[in-house]
């Protein structure tokens, strides 16, 4: 049986909208047609970029990112902040499975067995890169690239791959909130734009394309051309006007706890039977893994296996929600 392909869309001019929404498109492509396909978005700054979970306020001043003319987003992966200061690049990875290109990836080691493919391909571009674990990969020792992951409970897999061609990832710190700038993101180093890392001659388009390939070949699968890119639903993935954004209407205020990666947060959200809270912050997980745990009546089993799980525990996770409901239990007496 000859192997599935790895479908792929070439490296394409995007609004950072569009090539945000392709995401959410790309799984349900992946997902019908049982084959992995991978894009590669050239894009504009500058912009915030948010991981799905994280309360825009406590990432970002809003109006400072106004001021500056830099829009905040929200892409549909979880994680960490990007800031693209000028061109970059987004990679958007679709897998119908945890295994799809790497047979012995499980949901805990998802970013580690895909991030390979991405590896090789900065390398061949000509910027040696490591992976170390949780949300970058470092390229000539420097932190350039950024990644985001969500998973369905159907076992398809989204993970996205970000980097600033003219500017380094780091947001700002006149455009990052206090709880933001308190965070050492990058180990003591310094983050780098391609432009730092790369040879002069290597275009961001032959960059975004080169990578395509290395992945393709790491997984030892044929690329082919997926044809027209999907329509777009760009709604969901306009600028940020609220602070509290992503927290639902009525959410009570927001409790913070640190973690290795940066921060959770947890609100409770009115008054439902039984309580349930809203979960949300830096973390590295499915969407509906936070969801299940505010309910306070997570899927069985939920084991060490049973989502990608990166920068913080399912304890700090339950703890946080249970502390911001006691926190709306208080309030109420």
């Amino acid at each position: 049986m000859p192997a599935t392909p790895l479908c792929s869309l070439p490296p394409a001019h995007r609004p950072l909208a569009d090539a945000l929404a392709l995401g959410p498109a790309l799984l349900e492509r992946a997902r019908s047609a049982a084959a992995p396909w991978l894009a590669a978005s050239l894009v504009d700054g500058p912009a915030v970029v948010l991981g799905a979970a994280q309360r825009a306020g406590r990432v970002v001043d809003l109006a400072a990112c106004a001021a500056r003319g830099a829009p905040v987003l929200r892409r549909a992966t979880t994680g960490t902040a990007a800031f693209l200061g000028g061109r970059g690049v987004v990679w958007t990875l679709a897998l119908p499975h945890v295994a799809a290109l790497a047979p012995d990836a499980t949901a805990r080691t998802l970013l580690n067995r895909n991030v390979r493919g991405f590896l090789r391909g900065f390398a061949r571009a000509g910027a040696p890169a490591h992976y170390f674990g949780r949300e970058w990969i470092s390229l000539q020792h420097r932190p350039a690239a950024l990644l985001g992951v969500d998973a369905a409970q159907d076992g398809a897999v989204l993970i996205e791959v970000l980097a600033g061609h003219d500017a380094p990832l780091a947001i700002p710190a006149e455009l990052a909130a206090p709880d933001e700038r308190a965070v050492d993101r990058w180990q003591g180093k310094a983050p780098a734009a391609l432009a730092e890392v790369l040879p002069a001659r290597r275009s961001l388009e032959e960059l975004a394309g080169v990578v395509i390939e290395a992945v393709a070949v790491r997984a030892g699968l044929p690329l082919t051309d997926g044809g027209g890119a999907p329509e777009l639903a760009v709604e969901r993935f306009q600028p940020i006007a609220s602070p509290d954004d992503p927290a639902p209407p009525g959410a009570g205020p927001a409790v913070a706890a640190r973690v290795p990666i940066g921060w959770i947060e947890a609100a409770a959200l009115g008054a439902p039977s039984p309580p349930r809270a809203w979960i949300g912050g830096d973390v590295l997980t499915a969407r509906w893994l936070l969801e299940a745990l505010g309910q306070g009546a997570a899927p069985a089993p939920l084991d060490a296996e049973a989502s990608p799980l990166e920068g913080a525990s399912l304890a700090d996770l339950r703890a946080l929600a249970q502390r911001a409901l006691s926190a709306e239990r208080n309030s109420d007496r």
